[in-house]
């Protein structure tokens, strides 16, 4: 389904950080969405996910407005990863399959595998039963590809990463990108960034 945005406003207090927004993002594009630190992307991607409602304007997927739609609903469709992500001290198998409880292990694999995460995985004694925190400490790269796994286990049609590669060092983030590039080839990607080597391959910016 199109995406959409019209005439988006946003404030928080008395600062508009979005004001007149509009856009469309076709099924199966790869859109990046740039600019300097604090000029709304992250308000753009909270928007698009519905974590927020705009002050005027709206957003819509396959033409109905998000706020017609059902919460749950609009997160089985648009899934975000955000630069800062939250494990949490649980087997790392319920880390990636929070979002959708029933997925089988084969299906956190397989994401795992999509998130280039799977190595990781394999090098851990425990496996998925490792517990973040006390069996194992991701870096800020690993965190980040759990998280990359844990949207791709909703199957979600629409990704949205939010500076994903923020933390990371050099090589997880050739992995991190590696990641987004293999899930722009199924999906609608919109990645939200700063840096031009994040997006190098969108089809739109």
């Amino acid at each position: 389904a199109v995406i959409s945005a019209r005439g988006l406003i946003k404030s928080y207090g008395p600062n508009t950080v979005l004001r007149g927004v509009s856009l469309d993002i076709y099924p199966g594009e790869s859109v990046a969405v740039m600019g300097p630190s604090g000029s709304g992307k992250s308000t753009v991607a909270r928007l698009l996910a519905r974590f927020h409602d705009p002050v005027e304007g709206s957003v819509l997927l396959g033409g109905d407005d998000l706020r017609d739609i059902a919460v749950r609903d609009v997160h089985r469709s648009v899934s975000v990863v955000f630069q800062d992500p939250q494990l949490l001290t649980l087997p790392l198998r319920e880390n990636i399959r929070l979002a959708r409880r029933d997925a089988t292990d084969g299906e956190i694999m397989a994401a795992a595998k999509l998130a280039n995460l799977d190595t990781v995985i394999a090098a851990l004694p425990k496996g998925l039963d490792s517990v973040v925190n006390v069996d194992v400490t991701f870096s800020g790269g690993e965190a980040q590809r759990v998280a990359i796994a844990r949207s791709i286990v909703t199957d979600a049609p629409v990704l949205i990463f939010d500076e994903a590669t923020a933390y990371a060092d050099p090589a997880s983030e050739a992995l991190i990108q590696s990641a987004i590039e293999r899930l722009a080839r199924s999906r609608t990607v919109i990645v939200i960034a700063h840096r031009l080597s994040t997006i190098r391959n969108a089809d739109r910016n």
